[in-house]
């Protein structure tokens, strides 16, 4: 049992969403849990949600990963020494192998047990020769650890759950009432979250949209993609080039994005890569059947055919013939909103998570 409740989560920055949502949410976890909470992190770019969370936060060279010659990372592996010495600190707790690696170095000789949280490939080389344990966000991420060669018995799965209660639809009755306003609104609402730098599927999501448009025109459609980022006025351009612009509502990045998802019918999400899928897990929490490809650790977050419906990575026509096939059928929709609301009432809640990461800190 560790009984100085005192950890030091590490990254090298807060600033992509999904690595960003999940330490805060550990943190927040663990702090539910009566633990004491410090961040460490290489650049300060967006940790205003930490500090207004009351979370200390450290700025330590070397761990930035524009910062990677040997001496800065030896002056970072010294600072982080510096402050897991004066900060007592029983667990560190880092979330990309730069910070694992900086992190061990920084407590060798000292108390101190390290852990790694791997949310995606790209580091298995350097993992595999490191000593300390991993935790994998996906059974995927775990079988790709292993399959690159990182001994089993050193990964445990922790799904990157961190949903707040207040997230959660209450009830059957919070349930209900959100789908008699779902149901008495004549327009079919398909709702996807992502940031727009890289792919994350929007794309594709507008391609299907207009491909299903134009097999009933009549139909009342409006796909609603939440985020924003570098590739949002192309995106934007495509709509209007495939003629549906007037089916398509852009909004920019939400710090709420909850409103959106209780407006819609079914949540499409079309990344060719996710580890995990934490918004497939928020599109749950509210009560929505999610359309995605059966890739990466989807699988584990949304139950195909049950809670949502999975289609082979890039095939259009059948995440087409899934949408139709909801927008047809509203009460299939909220049946499977309904399993997807129980699932991650089970899986993928805040509380859940700060459980499964002290059981992880205990068997250090």
């Amino acid at each position: 049992m560790i009984t100085d409740k005192r950890v030091l989560l590490m990254r090298s920055d807060v600033r992509l969403a999904g690595p960003g949502v999940l330490m805060f949410g550990v943190a927040s976890a663990l702090r539910d849990r009566g633990w004491h909470v410090e961040v460490a992190v290489g650049s300060d770019a967006l940790t205003d949600r930490f500090t207004a969370a009351g979370f200390p936060v450290h700025l330590v060279p070397g761990l930035d990963l524009g910062d990677r010659t040997a001496i800065r990372m030896a002056k970072g592996a010294s600072a982080l020494r510096r402050i897991v010495k004066n900060g007592g600190h029983a667990i560190l707790h880092s979330f990309n192998a730069q910070a694992g690696l900086i992190g061990w170095l920084a407590s060798a000789g000292l108390k101190a047990k390290v852990v790694n949280t791997v949310l995606g490939a790209g580091k298995e080389g350097l993992l595999k020769r490191m000593p300390f344990k991993l935790i994998a966000v996906s059974d995927f991420v775990k079988r790709d650890l292993v399959r690159h060669g990182v001994p089993e018995e050193r990964i445990t799965t922790v799904y990157n759950g961190v949903l707040a209660p207040d997230q959660l639809l209450a009830d059957k009755g919070s349930f209900d009432a959100l789908w008699q306003a779902r149901r008495a609104d004549d327009t079919f609402r398909i709702v996807g979250i992502a940031m727009m730098n890289g792919d994350k599927g929007q794309r594709a999501s507008i391609d299907a949209v207009a491909r299903l448009a134009a097999l009933d025109p009549p139909r009342k459609l409006e796909l609603v993609l939440v985020g924003d980022g570098t590739r949002r006025p192309s995106l934007e351009e495509h709509a209007k080039t495939i003629g549906i612009a007037d089916r398509v509502r852009f909004t920019g990045a939400l710090s709420d994005v909850f409103p959106e998802l209780d407006r819609a019918h079914a949540f499409l999400h079309l990344s060719p890569q996710e580890t995990f899928g934490i918004v497939l897990a928020e599109a749950h929490a509210r009560g929505l059947p999610a359309v995605s490809y059966a890739i990466g650790g989807i699988p584990e977050v949304v139950s195909d055919q049950a809670s949502g419906i999975l289609v082979p990575l890039g095939d259009i026509d059948g995440v087409v013939a899934a949408l139709k096939r909801l927008a047809d059928d509203r009460a299939e929709c909220e049946t499977m909103g309904w399993h997807g609301l129980e699932r991650t009432r089970r899986l993928f809640m805040r509380e859940a998570l700060g459980e499964r990461i002290e059981s992880v800190y205990a068997a250090l």
